[in-house]
Parts: structure tokens; C-alpha cells; sequence
């Protein structure tokens, strides 16, 4: 069934994340996207359920509307969920799986690129923020670099702020003379940073050698949920 309403509304271009295109689609069909031009996600007008027309900016004769609306996170006509209803909640249980997930393979991924032609090696600090920074776009569309010279550390950072999200990781490497005591100290400093400003962090430690005698008891130490910016902490081997 495809919308037949004659309210005095015009009609909203949204991508699959979510982004609204426009919400003035039937007066501005000039601004109509195959794909997101923030995402590159495809782009809809209609529920794929039922065809319902997604509702537009309302018509005032003689004004013409300013801002877009937020796409709903249902269809107006059948109920059935769009796939961008997560996409505006704060960060929780389906990022941080997925960031959960993806940084775990970090190290697997880091092993598989040392047995190419060019081998990539992660031999510091900033070699492991250039793998975060190239692996994270595989799951989350707006990543955001942050150059940084936190207090331990003798040369720029790179922190990487998931924008949707809300989120921030931070990523530290397990090298000989690098001891729990320093990574006690970066989390606090990271934490302190980053929970200031009210993002979500995540303590990302790669420790290729094991050299952490017990990682469980540090991620459960260093992961903390409160009432305000919640902590993860993932270390991989």
C-alpha cells in the first residue's frame, strides 16, 4: 500500500544510518541521492514494507521550512522498524559489541598482514593507532581522528572518536617495559580526559606477547558503568 495522504506535508529522503538527506523531497527532487553523500549508504523515501511514504516537512503557504526533521524510527503505516531506529541511542550494548568484537581481532589481523610481501609491524604506540584507525571504519561510519600529547607520552597520540556513537577509544601497546602500574596510570589519564567531556571510552590494550599475567581481572578493573559516561576496557592477545 503506498501512501495517498493529501496532508500538506512533503516527503523525506533518509539513508539506511539514518543521515536525512532532505525532508523537502516533492519540492526539491534536485536533492535526491542514490546514496548518502556523508555514508555512502543507499537511500529510501518509502517503508520497503508497505511503500508508505516517510512524512516530510509540513507546508505553510508563503514560508518555507528551515532545519530537517528527524526521520522516525517507525513506519507511519505499518509499525515495521526502519533500519536507522538505533542508530540516535546512546552508546551501549550493540556498539560496544561491535567494537568488542572487532578489536579482539586486531591481533589475528595484525599477524596476517607481518606475512604479506610488505609486512605491517605494530612496534609502538602509534603503529597500533594507524591499525585501530584503518579497522574501525569496517564497522562504524563516522571516525573521527583526534591527535593528542596526553602526559605519558613522549610524542602525539592519535584518539579515535566514534561521532554516532559517542564513544572514544584509546589504544595502548604491551611492549617490554611497559608494566600494570603504566597502564594503571594511562587509563586514569584517559579516563579523566575523555569522561570530561562526556564520551563513552573504550581502553584498548593490545598485548601481542603476554606479558599481563591476568587480563580478565584488568578488563573487569578498568571497565566501570555509572549513571555517566560508562568505561570499557578490551585487552587482546
Amino acid at each position: 500500500m503506498t501512501n495517498t495522504t493529501t496532508a500538506p506535508r512533503d516527503a523525506m529522503l533518509v539513508c539506511a544510518n539514518g543521515h536525512v538527506i532532505t525532508d523537502r523531497l516533492r519540492a526539491r527532487p534536485d536533492l535526491r541521492l542514490a546514496r548518502c553523500d556523508r555514508c555512502g549508504a543507499a537511500t529510501v523515501d518509502r517503508c520497503r514494507t508497505c511503500g508508505y511514504e516517510l512524512p516530510g516537512a509540513g507546508s505553510v503557504p508563503g514560508y518555507e521550512t528551515v532545519g530537517a526533521s528527524r526521520p522516525p524510527d517507525a513506519c507511519p503505516g505499518c509499525g515495521a522498524a526502519f533500519p536507522w531506529a538505533r542508530a540516535d541511542r546512546p552508546p551501549g550494548e550493540d556498539a560496544i559489541d561491535r567494537l568488542d568484537a572487532l578489536l579482539r581481532r586486531l591481533p589475528r589481523v595484525a599477524r596476517e598482514l607481518g606475512r604479506q610481501r610488505n609486512p605491517l609491524s605494530v612496534r609502538d604506540d602509534r603503529d597500533l593507532d594507524d591499525l585501530v584507525r584503518a579497522l574501525l571504519p569496517v564497522a562504524f561510519d563516522d571516525v573521527r581522528p583526534e591527535a593528542r600529547t596526553p602526559l605519558y607520552a613522549r610524542t602525539t597520540r592519535t584518539a579515535l572518536y566514534l561521532a554516532d556513537e559517542g564513544v572514544v577509544v584509546v589504544a595502548h601497546l604491551v611492549r617490554p617495559g611497559v608494566t600494570e602500574a603504566d597502564l594503571a596510570a594511562r587509563w586514569e589519564a584517559d579516563v579523566s580526559e575523555y569522561t570530561a567531556r562526556g564520551r563513552a571510552v573504550v581502553f584498548f590494550v593490545h598485548d601481542p606477547e603476554r606479558r599481563l599475567p591476568d587480563p580478565e581481572r584488568l578488563e573487569a578493573t578498568w571497565s566501570r558503568e555509572t549513571e555517566g559516561p560508562e568505561v570499557y576496557c578490551v585487552i587482546a592477545t
